[in-house]
C-alpha cells in the first residue's frame, strides 16, 4: 500500500514535466515553438482547440484563425470579411457556418444592414474562449446573434425552410478530414435551397483549384475575392462605392473601425476599394487582394475535377 501511494505521488509530480507541453510538442515537434506553452487548451469530443501566446487558434493541430480584427495590421486576412459589405447590398438575414475565434462573425454581424445572424458551430469549446477575448466577446452578447451547436450540413437538412440573404463559411483547409462536407457539389446544391433570391454563398477555398472550379461550375455566377469565392444564382458585383461608404462608418460594438482623420486608415480603405482584377494565380501570399470573375476561373481550371461526396476532393489524398 505504501509503495503504491509513493508511486502515485511520483507520477503526480512528474506529470507536469512529462506531459505539460504535450500538444505543443505534437504540433511543432522540433521547431522552436515547441518550447512555448499554449495559453488555452480545450479538449472535448469534438476535438482539441489550442491558442498560443499571440492568440492564434489551432483546431485539431491546424491553423484555425486568430482573435484579431485589425485592418491596419491584417495578418489573418480580415479584409475578406469586410469585403462582404461590397458583395451584397442588403444582407439582412445571414448564416455563418463555423465560428472558430469569432473574429469573422464579429465583423459580419456588425454590418449595419444585418438584422439577424444564425451561427452554426460544431465545437462548443470556442464559446468560452470568445467570452474571454475583449475583441470578440461582444459577439455572444449581440441580440442579432443566435448560436447553434451542430454540424453545418446536418443543421441545414434539419431546417429546410431556413432562408438567408448571405451565407458565410470560413472553411478549413480543403485537405482536412470532413472538409468535403462543406465543399462538394452536393453540399453546394443544398446551400442553394437556403438562399433567398439574389442570395450569396461566400467561402474559403484555401487556394484549392478544385474548390474554385466546383463553386464556379455549380453556380452560374461567381467571383473570387482573395482566396475566397462568392457564388450565386444572380449576378455578383463588387460594389466599390457602397463598400467605401460602409467602411468609413463601420462600427464594432459601437466603436469606429476606421478613423478617416488618420492617413493609414484612409490608405487602408483606398487599397481595399481599389482591389484589382487579376487572372494570375495567387502567389505565396495566400491573402493576395485581387478579384477574378467566373469566366476566368472556368478557363484557368477547366481540367480540374469537381469535388463530390464520392471522390472527396483532396481529402485523404
Amino acid at each position: 500500500m505504501m509503495y503504491t501511494s509513493f508511486a502515485c505521488v511520483i507520477l503526480l509530480l512528474a506529470s507536469g514535466p512529462l506531459f505539460g507541453s504535450l500538444f505543443e510538442r505534437l504540433m511543432f515537434k522540433s521547431e522552436p515553438r515547441a518550447e512555448t506553452t499554449f495559453r488555452d487548451v480545450i479538449e472535448n469530443r469534438s476535438g482539441v482547440i489550442t491558442v498560443d501566446k499571440d492568440d492564434v487558434v489551432y483546431g485539431g493541430g491546424v491553423y484555425d484563425g486568430a482573435f484579431k480584427i485589425d485592418p491596419l495590421n491584417d495578418t489573418n486576412g480580415i479584409f475578406r470579411a469586410f469585403a462582404i459589405a461590397a458583395l451584397h447590398p442588403n444582407p439582412r438575414h445571414v448564416l455563418v457556418i463555423g465560428l472558430s475565434s469569432g473574429s469573422w462573425a464579429q465583423v459580419f454581424v456588425n454590418h449595419p444592414r444585418v438584422e439577424d445572424a444564425t451561427i452554426v458551430e460544431i465545437n462548443p469549446g470556442y464559446l468560452p474562449l470568445i467570452r474571454n477575448r475583449s475583441v470578440v466577446a461582444g459577439l455572444l452578447k449581440n441580440r442579432k446573434v443566435h448560436v447553434a451547436i451542430d454540424d453545418g450540413r446536418r443543421w441545414l437538412l434539419a431546417h429546410p425552410d431556413a432562408q438567408f440573404d448571405f451565407i458565410l463559411m470560413n472553411t478549413t483547409h480543403n485537405w482536412r478530414a470532413n472538409a468535403t462536407n462543406l465543399l462538394s457539389v452536393e453540399f453546394l446544391r443544398l446551400i442553394r435551397k437556403h438562399l433567398n433570391p439574389g442570395g450569396i454563398l461566400y467561402y474559403n477555398t484555401t487556394n484549392s483549384e478544385r474548390v474554385l472550379i466546383t463553386g464556379a461550375t455549380v453556380y452560374p455566377f461567381a467571383l473570387r475575392v482573395g482566396n475566397f469565392i462568392a457564388v450565386s444564382d444572380s449576378p455578383i458585383l463588387l460594389h466599390r462605392a457602397m463598400w467605401r461608404r460602409i467602411l468609413e462608418s463601420y462600427e464594432l460594438d459601437g466603436r469606429r473601425v476606421f478613423d478617416s482623420s488618420k492617413s493609414p486608415d484612409r490608405k487602408c480603405i483606398d487599397s481595399w476599394v481599389a482591389m484589382p482584377e487579376s487572372e494570375q494565380q495567387s502567389d505565396a501570399s495566400q491573402f493576395e487582394a485581387t478579384i477574378e470573375d467566373r469566366a476566368s476561373l472556368l478557363r484557368r481550371f477547366q481540367r480540374q475535377q469537381l469535388i463530390t461526396d464520392d471522390n472527396m476532393g483532396t481529402e485523404w489524398q
